[in-house]
C-alpha cells in the first residue's frame, strides 16, 4: 500500500522508494524541478530519476517487483499499471544513462508485460531478475533469473536473442545483439554486490 501525503502525491503511484544511499533526485518530465528522495516518496509514471555517483535507491513498483538503482544513473519511469485483481502489469522503464538491476518475481496475468528500454536495447521479461547497463555507444543486459529476451530497439535491426540464466548480451546501434556468452561467476558476484543499496 502506498501511504498517502507523501511526495508526488495526486497522481496514481507506479510506486514508492524503499531506500536510498547518498544522492538520488527525481524530477517530472517536462518539469525542471529537482527534488531530493527519500524512503517513503512516491513515484509516478512520467518521472526521472538520476542518482549520483556513489549513490543509489531502490524503487518498489506497486506489484512488489523492484529496480535498484545503481550509482550515476538516469532513469525514467514511462508507464507503471498493475491491477491486483487481475494480475495485470504494464510496465515501460527506460534505462538512459548507468546500470539498474531489475527483478520481479510475481507471475502477472494475461496480457502483461515488462518492457526495459535503453538507447539501444529493448528487453521483454516476466518473472526475471536482470541488469541492464548502458551507455551511448553500447548497452550490456545481464540475466541472472529465468530467461527473457532482447532485441535492438530499431526496428531496422532485426533479430531476438533468448537469454537464458547466466547469460549476458550487447547491442549496439543498429544491429541485432550479439550472440549470448556465459557469466563469469566473479563478473555475477560483482554485479550484485555493486546493487546492494
Amino acid at each position: 500500500m502506498i501511504p498517502e501525503g507523501t511526495l508526488f502525491a495526486g497522481d496514481p503511484a507506479a510506486g514508492i522508494i524503499a531506500r536510498v544511499r547518498g544522492q538520488v533526485t527525481a524530477r517530472k518530465t517536462g518539469n525542471e524541478t529537482i527534488t531530493a528522495l527519500k524512503a517513503g516518496d512516491r513515484i509516478t509514471a512520467g518521472h526521472i530519476l538520476e542518482s549520483a555517483k556513489e549513490s543509489g535507491a531502490q524503487l518498489v513498483f506497486t506489484d512488489d517487483s523492484f529496480v535498484n538503482i545503481l550509482p550515476g544513473t538516469t532513469l525514467l519511469v514511462k508507464q507503471y499499471e498493475y491491477a491486483a485483481d487481475t494480475g495485470r502489469r504494464t510496465a515501460v522503464i527506460k534505462v538512459s544513462a548507468g546500470c539498474a538491476r531489475f527483478v520481479s518475481y510475481k507471475r502477472s496475468g494475461p496480457g502483461s508485460r515488462f518492457t526495459v528500454e535503453t538507447g539501444h536495447a529493448l528487453v521483454s521479461a516476466g518473472i526475471s531478475d536482470f541488469f541492464v547497463s548502458a551507455s551511448s555507444s553500447e548497452t550490456e543486459i545481464l540475466n541472472i533469473g529465468q530467461p527473457l529476451s532482447v532485441k535492438n530497439v530499431s526496428s531496422l535491426a532485426v533479430g531476438v536473442v533468448r537469454l537464458d540464466p547466466n547469460q549476458k548480451t550487447l547491442v549496439k546501434e543498429k544491429t541485432p545483439p550479439a550472440q549470448p556468452a556465459t557469466v563469469p561467476p566473479e563478473q555475477r558476484r560483482k554485479y550484485l554486490k555493486d546493487a546492494e543499496i
